[in-house]
């Protein structure tokens, strides 16, 4: 037996090998305990952030960033108990040294593994609250949360790459910054578009003309702001479509903020055709105007006026507010004031007008071009 662990194979006896696979095996087997374990852990600590959120739940969210490091470990063990000769060398990459390749392999891996389960936390903290955020009466923190939680991800991720080029490549961070400063103009230039958004996306926060949830109307667009990120907002059209906008047009233009005003408005003629005496005229306007006054989802100063005596028509003008700034709900109370006031025309027998068109042709036989 003696003999047998000591013998030699690829450079390393048969017990170092042994040594090797056990690690391997031993730890494979028991990873997925030992990553739920060490969740729960985790979650024991932080009971106070996450008593909202259940364990099984927590223990999901961490387990595949906590396996993989685990795996990690479990492999940098198993590989100090074999060794690798100096000659072993990666042609790819310089001739470097296998040894050093596995070194700086595990680390940026370990690194990565790292920065995956910060991410992961990071998004957690971000759902709890968020959820908290969902039970409060303002709706500013549903739109912050969201936005720094991406703020800080983005700053870890850039932070671990920095990370890895000194601390695995042995690269001079502070020299590379610095070049990336002089070259800042050009990949500013490059980057226009995208910089002027996030630009934009920090003016949306500190002047704050939106928050989630609000609706609003940008040109003929009229929806709810559901998301503001980096570079676009989403926004639920009322048809349903979910449009994104880039932040640089939000800020660029005329924006109406539907959900900071009490009333809708609404303008519209009645055209009825010229054949219309004056007293149904008269008893038209009057029972259009008795309906605005009478509606009690319509605020007072509403009005039905004889605008104008058209080529083919009689305008009636009808203005008046509607009590809501919900978009839906101020269209019902139009369709009801619009069924109302075909309800009254039939009544009177007054018919709306229609644009006519009158065509003029030859009626000279003469004149008529026979020839085809």
């Amino acid at each position: 037996m003696d003999n047998f662990l000591r013998t030699t194979f690829l450079y390393n006896t048969a017990e170092s090998w042994l040594w090797f696979l056990g690690i391997i095996i031993i730890g494979f087997l028991f990873k997925r305990i030992l990553s739920v374990l060490v969740s729960q852990i985790v979650y024991r600590m932080m009971k106070k952030e996450t008593k909202s959120v259940p364990l099984a739940d927590f223990v999901n969210l961490l387990r595949s960033p906590v396996e993989f490091l685990l795996a990690l470990l479990i492999i940098y063990m198993a590989l100090n108990e074999i060794i690798f000769p100096r000659k072993w060398r990666i042609i790819p990459f310089g001739k470097m040294r296998f040894s050093d390749f596995i070194d700086r392999t595990l680390d940026m891996l370990f690194v990565a593994g790292v920065t995956w389960l910060i991410i992961r936390l990071v998004r957690f903290f971000g759902l709890v609250y968020l959820q908290k955020a969902e039970v409060s009466e303002s709706n500013k923190d549903r739109q912050l949360v969201p936005f720094f939680r991406d703020i800080i991800i983005v700053i870890i991720a850039f932070s671990s790459f920095f990370l890895i080029l000194g601390f695995v490549f042995k690269q001079d961070v502070i020299s590379l910054i610095t070049g990336l400063g002089i070259g800042g103009v050009a990949l500013a230039l490059a980057a226009r578009a995208t910089l002027e958004n996030l630009f934009a996306s920090f003016t949306l926060f500190t002047e704050q003309p939106f928050i989630v949830g609000d609706a609003i109307e940008l040109g003929t667009m009229v929806g709810t702001v559901e998301k503001v990120g980096f570079r676009s907002t989403r926004i639920r059209h009322v048809d349903g479509s979910l449009i994104v906008v880039p932040n640089q047009m939000l800020v660029s233009q005329s924006l109406n903020n539907i959900s900071q005003r009490m009333e809708r408005r609404h303008k519209f003629f009645i055209r009825l055709k010229l054949e219309a005496s004056i007293q149904q005229i008269k008893e038209i306007i009057e029972e259009v105007q008795t309906i605005i006054d009478n509606h009690e989802s319509i605020s007072t100063g509403g009005r039905a006026k004889l605008d104008a005596i058209g080529d083919y028509s009689i305008n009636i003008l009808v203005v008046f507010m509607v009590t809501t700034a919900d978009y839906w709900e101020s269209k019902n109370i139009r369709e009801e004031v619009n069924l109302a006031i075909l309800n009254i025309l039939e009544k009177k027998q007054v018919e709306l007008a229609q644009p006519t068109t009158t065509l003029f042709g030859l009626t000279d036989d003469k004149n008529i071009d026979n020839d085809y």
